[in-house]
């Protein structure tokens, strides 16, 4: 079972989906049973919703992105489709 403490310090992995399956179970008993953790975890969901839906994403033309790519030497060769 985890504590608030664990909870606090884990909560972005949780939020960006990068937490240990072994770990999202007593994440997720604690935060259904801890109100204070409950609210801290919503609060934090807005807010990446929020910073998300706002932050303007910007991306490299395709033929920048294919140079910088296949300039790696593992990456001789592109794998999938340019974007």
């Amino acid at each position: 079972m985890m504590d608030c403490k664990e909870v606090n310090e884990t909560l972005f992995l949780f939020v960006d989906n990068e937490m240990d399956d072994d770990r999202r179970i007593p994440f997720r008993d604690h935060v259904a049973k801890c109100t204070g953790c409950t609210k801290k975890m919503n609060y934090t969901l807005k807010l990446i919703l929020l910073v998300r839906q706002r932050c303007v994403r910007c991306t490299a033309p395709a033929a920048l992105r294919h140079r910088i790519l296949t300039s790696f030497p593992h990456r001789q060769k592109p794998i999938g489709p340019m974007y």
